[in-house]
């Protein structure tokens, strides 16, 4: 995002969040905010450090001595490749989370929709002691389970088992991938383009630079488009999900408001 900016609700790809909103969408919501903020935050130090060293004479700054005002002349672009895939990384993790635990909550509210999962064992019941935490542990193994597939078998199995598609077009299938897929690189591979990468996201169309050394150059432009492309997924899924099976929810404003 740029230096300073606040949100543009006019940016492509930008959607409001319901009124009302579940739990998972309210962490969903104060993790991104709260990396945004802090980002802004440091956008607003390094302009008002270099506002302050054209106050102070170049040859005053250029001194040995003056290593205390060295951090006014600071130059961010050096770190800029580096916020980008941090903010990558937790807008992707975030998203993963709220798909969790949405569908935690869902299963939770509807145990049934899980009767074809297979069978358990009487050990495992009688461990469990009561209804309601057989019912966990049976959710809970099943949530596990989920966070180990593709988005390909996610959105599948979420599409059959609530009727609801993850993705309402392939445009936003096709980025969170690559969003996704960029986010491993960044994890497990210092960013650098491999063969897992490409096999994942074959007949995807990049819009992103890849350096001479193999690494992905994550750019303002991009990153803001897959930000708000998660952003209204989560925002849309939250609220269909929600109305279909009567989630709890909270009005969104209060709950920010009174949170510790």
């Amino acid at each position: 995002m740029k230096e300073g900016d606040a949100v543009d609700s006019l940016e492509e790809g930008f959607r409001d969040p319901p009124d009302h909103v579940t739990e998972p969408c309210l962490t969903y919501m104060a993790r991104v905010m709260e990396l945004r903020e802090f980002i802004s935050f440091v956008f607003t130090f390094v302009k008002t450090s270099e506002e302050l060293g054209r106050l102070v004479p170049k040859e005053k700054l250029a001194a040995a001595e003056a290593k205390e005002l060295q951090v006014l002349t600071y130059n961010y672009s050096g770190h800029r490749s580096l916020v980008n895939q941090i903010m990558l990384s937790r807008a992707i993790e975030s998203f993963d989370l709220y798909l969790i635990t949405i569908l935690r909550d869902i299963f939770l509210a509807r145990p049934e929709m899980l009767k074809s999962e297979g069978t358990i064992d009487v050990a495992a019941i009688i461990d469990a002691g009561n209804y309601d935490d057989l019912i966990w542990q049976i959710v809970d193994r099943k949530v596990h389970e989920l966070s180990y597939k593709s988005l390909m078998e996610l959105r599948k199995y979420v599409s059959t088992r609530t009727g609801i598609d993850l993705f309402p077009s392939q445009a936003a299938y096709e980025m969170t991938v690559l969003a996704s897929e960029v986010r491993n690189l960044i994890a497990h591979n210092d960013c650098v383009v491999n063969h897992q990468f490409n096999l994942r996201t074959k007949g995807i169309i990049s819009p992103l630079e890849v350096s001479d050394t193999g690494r992905i150059r994550i750019d303002d432009g991009w990153l803001r488009r897959a930000s708000y492309t998660l952003d209204g997924l989560v925002f849309r899924f939250d609220e269909l999900a929600s109305q279909k099976f009567g989630l709890h929810t909270h009005f969104r404003m209060g709950a920010f408001l009174f949170r510790g």
